[in-house]
């Protein structure tokens, strides 16, 4: 990663170019999950041919999106195979096809790339009756199509290599920063065609009215992406707004113009066809998803969509000045430091990360709501990391609820986090305490402190469902407990907590253990509880939820917590020794 921005860091008014190329450098904790994931996912097949095999099979489904059985399909590698291990389509529509050669180990080389480019050329040119038929096939389709060839080399390992149009190649960097790219501009790539009624022009903006119909066919076509950048996604019926959207479109379409403030579109390009059509380049909906969504929502119940609304397409392909756009152009709704999450890039890679384990991390309200029963479906979460979770969990973790937790299991700041979460939420006066340059983007983070609070409540009787006058209360007092017992008595850490996160991860997989020291943090927190020393603080915090918003973590607090720790020496010495064996 190149840390030294050189001269530019000199010339006036580069502060936002410095920034933008910073931010588009892969985060550590993304790419070191990447290649874990690479890794666990390759090194499962038992011989050097099953682990190139592999490793085709997750570049094929990950990088270049095919599904599980047409990657299966789209590898021929094996005794004869003319030097191509896979290919895969990219858009017969563009006549064009990716013929690939794939490295694992230690067989790359730069001959090898030469080699395959001449490869590719000779099978072209070969009798097709002499070949497999699989590859007699697939160069018959070539030809009777006219198709144009992409050679793609693809490995695991660092290629130093001049690359020319002739060949794409991909290395593991090259991996790790596509795959970032993605999950940072979901649009890049995409275009859209969107026809207005009218248009003006101003600079890089054009000011249109669209058809609702238009709309509706717009979103539906590219609701995949269409919505990425938008600060919040579709919060259904559930603000007044949307209801008001909902009884202009049932009552009066044809008011619908003057009574909705229009939507935004950012897009890194447009061009102006005939008949005021434009094809739209990256297009982004940034201030509108509730607009766009509702109406779409009225479109399925009805045909009765005689309305238009105005829209305004602007051209920016600068990510602070997108960043900027989106932020000061949502202002129908009120948006809310949660809301404000989806324009982190910590939180994005936090999401790519979880979604590995089966997790939709929510950064954008509603936005797992807008996807459909099927897509929902997907998201079945991680066998072992599952049974932390009542039955009835969707396997969505909301931004909002992990973030608390953190603050109060490994920040350990408990009453903080109880008392005023959105403090550290964006655009919170503690949020950059937490979420800085320091700070690794490693699901870990998020999803074990949420873990413990969701067992805690499931099974241990904490949270409002509990029943118990006090536990109801002490959910993060018992978070920022588990934590201070792990890691103070157990790991013997003396620094900071976040620290150790990588020796967290066998111990929540070994669910059993784990439990174990669960239901000792709960013998702890019941004996504090009923504690004397306790119940004169609870008296002089007046309520319960006062003495866990500014009293439970004060020095006196610690004293009798650490106490009560000490007194299960015996247990924290057994769980020790089965901690220390495992790492």
């Amino acid at each position: 990663m190149e840390k030294n921005p050189g001269l530019l860091e000199y010339i006036p008014g580069s502060q936002s170019l410095l920034l933008q190329k910073k931010n588009e450098q892969p985060l550590e904790g993304f790419a070191e999950n990447i290649k874990d994931s690479l890794i666990e996912y390759t090194e499962a097949g038992k011989s050097d041919v099953e682990k190139g095999h592999n490793f085709l099979q997750w570049v094929l489904t990950r990088v270049y999106e095919a599904t599980e059985d047409d990657a299966a399909d789209a590898i021929i590698d094996g005794a004869n195979d003319l030097g191509i291990d896979a290919y895969l389509p990219v858009d017969f529509s563009d006549n064009k096809i990716r013929l690939f050669q794939s490295k694992y180990g230690t067989s790359h080389s730069n001959e090898a790339i030469a080699k395959f480019k001449d490869d590719v050329k000779r099978l072209l040119n070969r009798d097709v009756t002499k070949m497999r038929p699989e590859l007699a096939n697939l160069v018959t389709k070539i030809q009777e199509k006219n198709l144009k060839v992409e050679c793609c080399y693809v490995t695991n390992q660092k290629v130093d290599y001049q690359s020319d149009e002739s060949v794409e190649i991909l290395d593991m960097d090259k991996i790790v920063q596509n795959l970032w790219d993605r999950i940072k501009k979901p649009a890049a790539g995409k275009k859209s065609r969107i026809k207005l009624e009218k248009m003006i022009h101003y600079k890089n903006t054009v000011l249109g009215v669209l058809k609702l119909r238009e709309l509706t066919d717009f979103v539906a076509k590219n609701r995949d992406y269409v919505f990425e950048s938008n600060i919040r996604q579709w919060m259904q019926f559930k603000t007044n707004v949307n209801k008001g959207i909902r009884e202009t479109l049932q009552s009066s379409p044809d008011k619908f113009f003057y009574y909705n403030n229009g939507i935004t579109i950012v897009v890194n390009d447009f061009e102006e066809l005939e008949e005021n059509n434009m094809m739209l380049h990256a297009p982004q909906i940034v201030n509108g998803a509730q607009t766009s969504n509702s109406i779409l929502d009225h479109a399925k119940r009805t045909n009765n969509l005689d309305g238009s609304i105005t829209v305004t397409i602007i051209k920016a392909d600068d990510e602070l000045d997108q960043n900027n756009i989106t932020k000061y152009r949502n202002s129908q709704n009120s948006v809310r430091g949660k809301d404000l999450v989806s324009l982190m890039d910590f939180h994005k890679s936090i999401k790519s990360q979880l979604e590995n384990y089966g997790y939709f991390y929510e950064i954008q309200a509603g936005s797992f709501d807008s996807k459909t029963k099927s897509q929902q479906t997907e998201f079945n979460g991680d066998t072992i990391y599952n049974r932390y979770l009542p039955d009835n969990h969707k396997k969505v973790i909301v931004a909002k609820d992990a973030i608390q937790v953190l603050v109060a299991g490994i920040e350990q700041r408990p009453t903080e986090s109880y008392s005023s979460p959105a403090q550290f939420l964006p655009r919170g006066s503690k949020y950059d305490d937490v979420f800085n340059e320091n700070l690794k983007d490693d699901y870990r983070l998020l999803l074990y402190p949420y873990l413990v609070k969701e067992y805690a409540k499931k099974t241990l009787g904490y949270g409002k469902r509990g029943g118990h006058k006090t536990k109801r209360y002490a959910t993060l007092f018992f978070v920022g407990a588990y934590f201070r017992i792990l890691h103070r008595s157990v790991l013997g850490t003396k620094s900071d907590f976040k620290e150790d996160v990588m020796k967290l991860e066998p111990i929540f997989k070994s669910y059993k253990l784990n439990e174990r020291i669960m239901k000792l943090t709960d013998v702890v927190v019941t004996k504090f509880l009923e504690d004397t020393v306790v119940d004169d603080e609870m008296e002089i915090a007046n309520t319960k939820h006062n003495f866990f918003s500014h009293h439970v973590w004060n020095e006196a607090m610690l004293r009798v917590i650490d106490k009560k720790i000490r007194q299960e020496e015996d247990e924290i010495e057994s769980i020790k020794k089965l901690v220390n064996s495992l790492l």
